[in-house]
Parts: structure tokens; sequence; C-alpha cells
């Protein structure tokens, strides 16, 4: 009787034997001769390592080139497949020369012969960054400079409670970790919110993606406080003479649902204008503060939440001013008159200084010519979360000033910036407007 072997074992017979004269993988190849050398054609110094070009070698049977060069102690290795002529070799602390083993390698794993180079980075951005810190309203803020290779880097802001600690060497502080804010832009100023407005002594240090670290600087910083206004005052519309914004309908769309805290969508929790005001149009909120004065930090905002996303009536462009109220006979404060100078911005009075100008947040970003184009699902969801817009003084260097009036500009919603300013449908549709900041006593 004859035994029958079944087509898949035989054929897993047949691949193993193959197997077995190539010395065991079934992707080698027989008669492989070794790659020829790699030939370096130029090398570009960069930030923290070199651009490596290099001649690829006519050879069908090349798979590609590596790189193999310490770093931090530890043998690391770049490679590209032979349909691309350069390699990047990063990561190094510092500007020393470094010596770096190129290899030409075949289809089956077998090297040429190495070759042996010397780089010499540039200044790593560790090294060339120039981060400094300061207290702001309810926390922290970090400005970074210097970063002209755009590397992604890592701000590590460290705490002690006692700032009598300042001076002394590390080991004797006690330092907690903060937090860890990232970065690749070359100028930036980021904030961290949430730390006790208390005198204490702060660290900061700039991390790598490779494990760099630069020195750490030290400094005795209290932050500000800051509050969430309409918690703890009574906002009220300010009716003032040249604001032109009405809501279309004050109990289905009222001024009010911008600090109604809702953060609801239905009537009567957003604000709707008449279709036919202005463009631009603004109000402004009396933030009831009697003759107290705000400095403002920031402010957040939500739109009308799921309701055409990055289109029709939702505000894309926004300005924000302050006003500290018209000096009275009597040395107090009242409501800003609301005359008109023509040669001011948008005809404000003189008193009316600005906070600071935004557009709506887009992840994905718009187009050249300023359309929100494609819609992605994270662009739906930062547009329904909201934005947070914290004013800058090096950009608007009066934004923290004293104030009692805050006016809201709607610059733009996405009909008007598509159409212009003359479109049939001028409304604008939105949710909240919460300033932060804090009191002056």
């Amino acid at each position: 009787m004859k035994k029958i072997i079944p087509f898949i074992l035989l054929s897993a017979l047949v691949l193993a034997s193959c197997s077995e004269e190539l010395g065991g993988r079934i992707d080698q190849k027989a008669d492989v001769p070794v790659p020829g050398n790699v030939v370096v054609s130029s090398v570009r110094s960069i930030a923290g390592g070199a651009v490596i070009k290099v001649t690829i070698p006519d050879d069908e049977y090349l798979k590609g080139i590596v790189a193999e060069y310490e770093r931090n102690g530890v043998l690391v290795n770049t490679k590209i497949s032979r349909y691309v002529d350069s390699l990047t070799v990063e990561g190094f602390p510092d500007t020393a020369p470094r010596k770096i083993s190129l290899y030409s390698f075949n289809v089956n794993e077998e090297r040429s012969e190495g070759v042996d180079i010397t780089i010499n980075p540039l200044t790593p951005a560790i090294q060339s960054v120039r981060p400094t810190m300061i207290g702001s309203f309810g926390g922290v803020k970090v400005r970074v400079e210097g970063n002209e290779s755009r590397s992604d880097l890592a701000l590590c802001i460290l705490r002690d409670p006692n700032p009598a600690n300042y001076g002394k060497d590390p080991s004797q502080m006690h330092l907690t970790e903060v937090t860890t804010l990232f970065t690749s832009s070359n100028d930036i100023a980021i904030s961290r919110r949430g730390i006790e407005p208390v005198e204490a002594l702060f660290g900061l240090y700039v991390r790598d993606h490779w494990g760099n670290i630069s020195d750490t600087t030290f400094c005795v910083l209290t932050p500000l406080l800051e509050v969430q206004l309409d918690t703890v005052l009574r906002f009220s519309d300010a009716h003032i003479a040249d604001d032109n914004c009405p809501s279309q309908n004050s109990s289905n769309y009222p001024v009010s649902s911008l600090w109604d805290g809702s953060g609801l969508s239905q009537v009567p929790y957003f604000f709707a204008s008449d279709p036919n005001n202005p463009s631009p149009c603004w109000l402004t909120i009396d933030l009831g503060l009697g003759q107290k004065t705000a400095s403002l930090s920031r402010v957040s905002t939500l739109p009308r939440i799921g309701y055409v996303i990055y289109g029709g009536g939702a505000v894309r462009d926004y300005e924000f001013w302050g006003h500290l109220g018209e000096l009275q006979d009597d040395g107090t404060y009242g409501k800003p008159s609301g005359k008109v100078v023509p040669e001011n911005e948008h005809g404000f009075d003189d008193g009316w200084f600005c906070l600071g100008k935004f557009t709506q947040a887009k992840p994905s970003g718009y187009l050249d010519n300023g359309l929100p184009g494609t819609i992605t699902s994270e662009d739906s969801e930062v547009y329904n979360a909201g934005n947070d817009f914290e004013f800058d003084p090096d950009q608007y260097p009066l934004c923290n000033e004293p104030l009692r009036y805050f006016r809201v500009v709607f610059a733009n919603t996405f009909s008007t910036f598509e159409y212009g300013h003359n479109t049939s449908n001028r409304q604008v549709q939105t949710g909240e407007v919460t300033p932060f900041g804090k009191i002056n006593e």
C-alpha cells in the first residue's frame, strides 16, 4: 500500500530543505557576493548630528546602508534602504567630533568592510535654547527662544516650596516635578496653570528626544492668583451707545447666555445676533466691579456646540477689548461714553485698549485662502471643546491693564470671512465667553 504525502507537508519539507542549504533562512539567496564599500559624497553638520550623503553601490543584491555610532555610551545604528542616498545621525548632546562607521549590506544581511568618517555636530538644541520662566496668572509661563533646528523638546518644571533654598546645592533642595511641557517651536511662551499663588523656588531644564538634558536654571517666583470672573462677579449687558450687535430675540438668544455657564447649545443657552447687524460687530459686558477693577489673563469661548461646525454664523475671528470707564467729576468712574472716534480702530473712543485678537482653533489648519477646507475628527473635537485664548503682553502691552468693561468683537464669522462683510447673512451664533484674571483690591 502506497503512502500519500499531503501537498502542504511536502511543500514544508521542500522549504525546510532550501532553508537548510542557506543556513536556516528562507529569505536568503545563495551565492550572493559581499557588497562593495560605502562611498561618502558629502557630510552636512546639523544641530546635534549630521546628514551623510552616500553613493549607492551598483549591486542588484544590495539591501541598504547602515551607520553605527556610539551615543550616550550605547552603540546605536541608523539604516537606509538602497533607494535613499542620505542618512541622518543625531542625538548628540554637544559639539564634540564623533566617529561614524558606515557599511553596505546585502539581502543576506552580510556587510561590507566599514568606512569610518568623523562628523562635527553643530550646537544641539538643549544647549542653544534660552528658556526663561516668570510668574503668571494661575501659575508660571515659560518662554523658549533659540530652537533654530525646531527640535522636539520637553520643558521640565520643578518646584521647591521653600524659596530660602535658592542658591543651595540641588541635593539640598526639595524639588518635585510640577509638569513637563512639549514644544518644537523656535519662539513660544507656554503657561502652566494650577500652581498655588505663593512664593516658591522653581527649576527648569530642557530634555530632548534622546534623553539629553540641559543644565537646570533656578529662580524664585510667585504665581499670580487667577479666578474665573463670572463665578465671583455679576455680569450684565453694558448697553454702550456704540454697541452694534443686538440679540435677534432677547428671550430666546439673550446676551446673558454668553456668561450663563451652561455649556449648552439649545435655546436659550446660546447667543444669536440680528442677521442684519454690521460686520464686524461687538457688544460690551459690564463685569460688575463697581469702583474696583480687574486685570484679565485669558478668555475661554464655547461655540454653539455641534451646530454648523466651522461654518455659517459661528465665530471665526475674535477680538477682546477693555475699558476702565469714564472718569466722572466726583472722581468715580462711569460707563464708557460710546463716542465714535473715526480715526481709531472700529471708531472706538480713546479709553478702549486691545487685549488680544484670536482665530478659532483648527488643528489640521486652514487653507491658504483662510477657509476651513477638510474638517477632521480632531478638528471637530477641538471646536466643540472651545478655545482658551491667553492674553500676551508681548503682543498687546496693555492686555493686563485694569478694566471694568469687557468688549467682545466678533471680527468675522465663517460666512463673513468667506463672502465678505457685506454678505446678506451677518448673524453671529456662539455659546459662552468666559474671562479669567484677578480682581484688583
